[in-house]
């Protein structure tokens, strides 16, 4: 980089500083209660504003950092020697810098001098009818509320003033342009209370774990009396997540707020999907998930591949959803289902008659179905279901897996089907995105109708 670009780009950085707000924050309305602090979840009402007259000052900012730009294509040789460039006169940079800055501090003291205008709304809160929520500390909001809002009462009022540093800073948002310097006026209307974290035990392989499947184990610190989880249940837990080295890498505790999962819908990893399975509200269960339950050989930012996990889950309630349950399908327990075989080594379960007495899906014909496909460890890899989009094909024209050209003919309209789909008829040895090669696939199938 020469010596004119490192200086311009001090020079950028030295004027954007000159411009911007000194960060601020005053109390208009006094609140009540306890004082809130990081992880705490928390509701707010807000006001955002373009700071005072930012019209004005983003403009200035602007032309100086053109000013910059020129400065830098000048490109002047020998470390500002002397030299033309493309026909321009050598000018001196120095000087326009340094009157560039000036000029930039003069606009803005005139800014700041006019407290009273110029303010351009951005976000109204009230307006929308729902207020903010997020947890504190967690870095959700921009940096001057992180800092602002620490020490706040329930039902107390704040004016935050907030340079672009601890806004967006060089990045613009919908009515924020770049380099914005912010004003806030920010009510806090509830505050969840502090939780306490889950601590690892310091003897984990001393807990009473017994087998709950090929690579869980699950130990029950405490039973819960409420409702049962089911298939198709919305849970709410509370959870920690440890490395067997103790080493935490996630809380719904440090967040303040419990997670919310759908039982059976192979969105959990499947030591999750298993070893809630016949917990109570109110129940508090360990889970010890071994990679084949977990993550496998996929590694996170803190997650290792190949890790065995320690959860600490509590089932805070347990409701059945029973649009939810009707328009979505779950993982099926095969071992309770009817199989036949079919053609070429595929196996089908009928788990929904279809209509009697109708046309059944031929070759030829464009069918219409919803589905939803799994790998055998309970992975969902693909779902019309979750799109919400009925998915067409030509049965018998070679556009889908072999699987399906033999599982689809001869379903009738609105039955439904278990395909136990082995690789030579899916994606055989060189797999296909998500799914690794020579993958037995599991797939429900609802045959709508044709054209």
């Amino acid at each position: 980089m020469s010596k004119l670009k490192i200086f311009t780009a001090v020079l950028v950085l030295a004027v954007c500083n000159a411009l911007a707000i000194p960060f601020k924050v005053e109390t208009v309305k006094e609140g009540a209660g306890d004082t809130i602090r990081a992880g705490q979840l928390i509701k707010v009402h807000y006001k955002g504003y373009l700071y005072l007259d930012s019209a004005k000052i983003l403009a200035e900012k602007n032309r100086v950092l053109d000013s910059l730009r020129l400065a830098d294509s000048l490109r002047l040789a020998n470390d500002l020697g002397s030299a033309q460039v493309a026909g321009v006169t050598q000018v001196d940079t120095t000087k326009l810098l340094k009157g560039s800055a000036e000029a930039a501090t003069e606009t803005a003291s005139e800014a700041e001098s006019t407290e009273s205008e110029g303010q351009l709304p951005f976000a109204n809160s009230y307006e929308q009818g729902e207020p903010l929520e997020f947890t504190l500390g967690m870095g959700m909001v921009i940096q001057g509320w992180e800092k602002g809002l620490v020490g706040m009462k329930v039902g107390e009022i704040r004016k935050m003033y907030v340079p672009y540093q601890m806004a967006y800073g060089e990045n613009s948002l919908e009515g924020i342009p770049a380099y914005s310097d912010l004003y806030f006026e920010v009510e806090l209307v509830g505050a969840e209370k502090p939780m306490e974290p889950d601590v690892f035990p310091k003897n984990v392989e001393g807990l009473k774990w017994r087998e709950a499947g090929k690579g869980l184990k699950i130990y029950d610190e405490k039973v819960g009396s409420g409702k049962p989880t089911a298939i198709g249940s919305v849970l709410k837990t509370h959870y920690t997540g440890w490395l067997l080295s103790g080493r935490k890498f996630g809380s719904s505790k440090d967040l303040g707020k419990p997670l919310q999962v759908v039982l059976g819908a192979g969105k959990m990893i499947k030591g999750w999907e298993i070893g809630l399975d016949g917990m109570r509200e109110g129940g508090v269960r360990w889970f010890r998930v071994s990679p084949n339950m977990g993550y496998g050989a996929t590694a996170y930012s803190m997650i290792p591949s190949n890790s065995t996990l320690i959860f600490k889950v509590e089932l805070v309630s347990s409701e059945i959803d029973e649009s939810l349950a009707e328009s979505m399908d779950f993982f099926p327990d095969t071992t309770t289902l009817t199989f036949e075989n079919g053609p070429e080594g595929l196996r089908y379960a009928v788990i929904k008659q279809g209509e009697e007495g109708a046309e059944p899906a031929q070759k030829g014909q464009n069918a219409h179905v919803h589905y939803t496909g799994w790998l055998t460890n309970g992975y969902k890899f693909d779902s019309s279901r979750d799109r919400g989009q009925v998915f067409s094909f030509p049965l018998g024209g070679g556009r889908v897996i072999r699987g399906w050209e033999l599982g689809v003919q001869g379903m009738l309209p609105g039955e439904k089907r278990i395909l136990i789909v082995p690789p030579g008829l899916g994606y055989g040895s060189r797999g296909a995105g998500p799914i690794p090669g020579g993958s037995t696939l599991i797939f429900a199938v609802e045959y709508l109708g044709q054209d």
